[in-house]
């Protein structure tokens, strides 16, 4: 199996050297909506909190700030950083669909397959433009009672050697480390049972990828420390697993084995000064997918001073991706 190579400069990727190489990553954006948009959904914001996937709201400033409000040269630098991305593929999170997609992916990007949502805070895919691409059905299973996001399904170059599926994802927050079986019906242990419900949905998935013997991935913003969650079993109850990561990579059936993108990456910060922490997004490669490829290498690009400059708003997260070497034939 190939080694997982940390690229040595995290602020600037290296470029794909090698046509043959597949490069993928996954972008959480922060509630990027245009500006006009997130100002009239907020002037009739939901008083109750986080609105469920039926309503086209926001919620109601209370113990968090309000979604931000980007000016032109906030947006400017989230595609400048954009242009720098040299992949073929990025995961999105909590963007309010392609039209919002655009405003940081512009030239030679297209925003494509996502999910269906009202609530602005959507997965989907942004692809370079001519690459051929299917959208699968969206895995609303994801989505419990209505009130969280589904996976964004994705497969690039269709009925052809170089075939991939991707589900891109946007998993509960709250419950980034620890056991997923928290007692308390409050706070944390309220998010873990959220989390730990939508694990059997991803493992199903990623189960018919593997009897498929398709070349597949799960990438996206998981809200979980794979680090530290991969170091421990899933338990006895696959219905309800005790750990994410073990779970979704047993190995059952044959080809439903997963390379985390940030094994071995540790800790990483997304600003000048800040602190580093370990990630929350994450790319898996399912097992036929590694195969196909002679190395691995994982790619952050951390904001630069000058894409801070003047206290711009980005996102709360940056890109993470990895490059496949070898993988398109």
């Amino acid at each position: 199996m190939p080694r997982l190579a940390v690229a040595a400069c995290l602020t600037l990727a290296a470029a794909i050297t090698d046509a043959r190489d597949l490069a993928l990553a996954t972008w959480n954006l922060e509630w990027l909506m245009r500006p006009s948009v997130r100002d009239e959904l907020l002037a009739h914001c939901d008083p109750k909190g986080q609105p469920r996937s039926d309503q086209r709201s926001l919620p109601c400033p209370g113990d968090r700030p309000p979604p931000p409000r980007r000016t032109q040269a906030d947006l400017d630098a989230l595609a400048a950083v954009a242009q720098r991305l040299d992949v073929q593929a990025v995961a999105l999170q909590e963007v309010d669909g392609p039209e919002a997609a655009r405003l940081v992916f512009r030239d030679g990007w297209e925003a494509v397959c996502f999910s269906s949502r009202l609530h602005p805070q959507k997965t989907g895919w942004v692809i370079r433009r001519g690459t051929p691409y299917r959208c699968n059905a969206e895995l609303q299973a994801l989505d419990l009672k209505g009130s969280l996001r589904s996976g964004a399904d994705i497969t690039l170059w269709p009925g052809t050697r170089n075939e991939v599926r991707l589900l891109g994802v946007h998993l509960k927050s709250g419950c980034f480390g620890g056991p997923l079986d928290k007692d308390d019906d409050q706070g944390e242990g309220r998010a873990c049972s959220l989390l730990r419900r939508q694990v059997p949905v991803l493992e199903r998935w990623v189960d018919d990828r593997a009897r498929e013997g398709v070349a597949y991935a799960v990438v996206g913003d998981f809200n979980r420390r794979l680090e530290s969650d991969a170091r421990y079993p899933a338990g006895s109850d696959p219905a309800l697993p005790r750990n994410l990561f073990a779970a979704l990579s047993d190995g059952d059936p044959v080809g439903a084995e997963l390379t985390r993108a940030t094994e071995g990456l540790g800790s990483i910060a997304c600003r000048p000064g800040e602190k580093r922490r370990p990630p929350i997004d994450n790319l898996l490669l399912g097992r036929s997918l590694v195969q196909r490829a002679r190395g691995l290498r994982t790619q952050v690009w951390s904001y630069t001073e000058a894409d801070v400059q003047a206290s711009r708003i980005l996102s709360d997260h940056c890109p993470i991706g990895v490059v496949l070497e070898g993988a398109l034939r």
